[in-house]
């Protein structure tokens, strides 16, 4: 077996990709294998293709596997593939409490019928899936996506986009960089995993530090009570000169980036790079006017995460009506339409501002992580929950979306309920384009509690209301959006830590249940400042058609300069946190 098919095929990445980029600056490495091809052309398309298989990710999972519902078109199979989610979900609530179960005489008659019920919710499960593969093998093909070449990325491409891919590796990173007609690749020597994690806790740092600021020209919200971290603009520019602008070639005159992204960088939206270097030496706390000069990437390109370069494929082909495919998509097997399953749709359905006691909050849409607020059962304490803040911003924020979506179902206050999302507006839910959940999102804690989102809790918690939408119930949701708006905090990295998981189970779910693209957050947000980003979002949407290229990128782009419009938002933790997730248009 050649070196470079060994690349290709093998799953052990870390070594074998390092190896493959080695050929590219040691010429004489190549050579030495006459079998091989060895013009840089080739070794970066074998690379591109291995460095692929590294960054599967249970967000590129979902997005496969409810892709390949939309393209198949079978009523059948969606049925069957909608038992498979919902078994799977029983089974993995299964798990959970039978690992959380005591060992002890009094609870073995519980511990055994839990027992027993996984064991018949996973036998289901592989029948099901002998079923799907005898009766629709197409589905299968579909569900195990092969990493894509470099020609067949530039096929899924529009004359306006260009691809980042980042593969962080413990002695460097490597980047690839994919428009219509060209491509180049890079290594950043001096940036391994372990360089690249500090970099990364670095930044985050100043844009999630807590301690006392008394500036006039910072808004004291989010840093209430706390120091705001001076913005370190200098190790900002050095992950920009190292990792984009080697290859920033590729996207000359390209308005729209997509990233695809691994290790430490999951944590930090690429909006924050600035792409100059500071001109003086000054903290951006100490600097008479500070940050507003500071050309940052998001001011050059409008951006769009993927949870993988496969996941393009997913959404360009599958994800839309049968017109609206790329010329290199492969024909559509199924009868129905992604747009035509579902008539009337509604422009926007939203949830937020739930009925809360707590103290009314200004400043951020925070809270504790789920396991605070959990009990001793699988059920949220609804009186934990009914203590967190009011959000009178996220009530500002949704009046406002009402205004210009005058029938937009709106649930505000008492209405903003789990019942109604899993139930009473599910129907008005499956309907819309536009999805926003304006409220506190608490991450994954230390135990099974799910990441989730704040409702308004019930007097009692019942399994179908208890106050809290986990990531597993929003999974089971019957969407067909294409913009569901997380506007809350943490909704982005599962815990915040740099080379956590990139997405967090409750993004996943949002995908799962049928959005095409998702907007999410990094950290603890500005109440009033997120209501600004949301409202100025949705005011250059309306602008906008859905089938202008690039729409929810840009729109979000134009949400960040309003933002940035107001002097006291200056620092990037007001404007930087939010990230669009899957297809910018």
């Amino acid at each position: 077996m050649t070196t470079l098919s060994f690349c290709a095929l093998h799953r052990t990445w870390a070594a074998v990709a390092a190896l493959c980029l080695m050929a590219m600056t040691t010429p004489a490495l190549a050579q030495t294998h006459a079998e091989i091809q060895n013009s840089p052309t080739a070794l970066m398309a074998e690379a591109f293709v291995a460095a692929q298989w590294a960054i599967a990710s249970d967000t590129s999972d979902a997005l496969t596997q409810m892709s390949a519902r939309f393209a198949q078109g079978d009523d059948a199979l969606g049925q069957l593939a909608q038992e498979r989610e919902e078994l799977a979900a029983r089974r993995d609530r299964l798990e959970r409490t039978i690992e959380g179960l005591p060992v002890a005489p009094a609870q073995a008659e519980a511990t055994n019928d839990s027992r027993s019920a996984y064991r018949s919710a996973a036998g289901r499960i592989a029948a099901i899936d002998a079923e799907i593969e005898s009766r629709f093998p197409a589905y299968s093909e579909l569900t195990r996506p092969q990493a894509l070449s470099i020609t067949e990325t530039q096929g899924l491409l529009r004359d306006d986009e260009a691809l980042l891919l980042v593969l962080v590796n413990p002695e460097a990173t490597y980047v690839w960089a994919v428009s219509r007609d060209r491509a180049e690749w890079a290594r950043a020597e001096s940036l391994g995993d372990t360089a690249m994690t500090d970099a990364v806790a670095r930044l985050r740092e100043s844009l999630t530090g807590t301690a006392a600021s008394t500036r006039t020209d910072i808004d004291p919200t989010l840093f209430a009570a706390r120091p705001v971290t001076s913005f370190d603009r200098a190790l900002s520019h050095r992950l920009y000169a190292e990792l984009i602008r080697p290859v920033e070639g590729v996207f000359e005159g390209k308005t729209t980036l997509m990233t695809v992204v691994t290790g430490a960088l999951t944590a930090l939206p690429l909006s924050v790079l600035s792409t100059a270097a500071p001109v003086t030496q000054a903290t951006d706390v100490d600097a008479a006017d500070p940050l507003v000069g500071t050309s940052w990437l998001i001011d050059r390109y409008a951006l769009a995460s993927l949870p993988s370069v496969s996941s393009l494929k997913a959404l360009r082909c599958y994800l839309v009506e049968p017109e609206q495919q790329v010329a290199t998509c492969p024909a559509r097997t199924g009868t129905q339409g992604y747009r035509e399953r579902f008539a009337g749709a509604s422009q926007l359905v939203a949830f937020g501002a739930p009925r809360l006691d707590g103290p009314a909050s200004s400043d951020r849409r925070g809270s504790p992580d789920s396991d605070a607020l959990g009990n001793a059962g699988t059920l949220a304490d609804v009186a934990k929950l009914r203590a967190l803040p009011a959000l009178p911003g996220s009530r500002l924020e949704l009046e406002t979306l009402k205004t210009r979506y005058p029938s937009a179902l709106i649930r505000m206050g008492a209405d903003a309920t789990e019942a109604a999302v899993r139930s009473t507006d599910a129907e008005a839910l499956s309907h819309a384009r536009f999805i926003v959940f304006s409220t506190h999102g608490l991450i994954a804690g230390v135990t099974a509690k799910e990441p989730g989102l704040v409702l308004t809790p019930p007097p009692l918690a019942t399994a179908a209301d208890d106050g809290y939408l986990t990531a597993s119930e929003a999974a089971l949701l019957k969407l067909n959006a294409d913009f569901v708006v997380l506007s809350a905090c943490n909704t982005a990295a599962s815990d915040g830590r740099p080379g956590a998981e990139g997405l967090s189970g409750l993004a996943r779910a949002f995908f799962y249940a049928g959005a095409r693209s998702v907007l999410v957050s990094h950290w603890e947000v500005s109440d009033a400042a997120t209501t600004t980003l949301i409202t100025g979002t949705f005011a250059h949407l309306d602008a906008k058609t859905s089938a202008d290229p690039a729409t929810r990128a840009q729109a979000l782009q134009a949400g960040i300069r309003a933002v940035r419009a107001e002097r006291r938002w200056q620092h990037p933790a007001y404007w930087a946190a939010f990230t669009l997730v899957g297809d910018p248009g």
